[in-house]
């Protein structure tokens, strides 16, 4: 049976031989549309609606596999686990 480090190994090649297609993909001009003249308006704008300010327990759990990361990784900094364990955690919350 093939090691840990092989396995990885043979997925990281298999990985690269993969043809990548949005490396290599055409670039497109767009092309320009003509200016359109501003007509002058007779309405006053709507003043612009402000945002929302989500707070930080909202804005952290908009996504959710970043947030399961993040509590997995207090769980597991109070259970005094590995490490490297909390750095690949950490890392994959990059």
């Amino acid at each position: 049976m093939p090691s840990f480090e092989e396995e990885a190994f043979n997925r990281a090649q298999q990985m690269h031989r993969k043809p990548q297609f949005n490396r290599e993909a055409p670039r497109r001009e767009v092309p320009k549309q003509p200016e359109k003249q501003e007509e002058p308006k007779s309405e006053i704008p709507e003043p612009p609606v402000p945002k929302k300010d989500d707070g930080l327990l909202n804005l952290m759990f908009k996504n959710k596999e970043q947030s399961l990361i993040l509590l997995l990784v207090i769980l597991l900094m109070e259970e005094n686990t590995d490490p490297s364990v909390l750095l690949a955690l950490m890392y994959l919350l990059m």
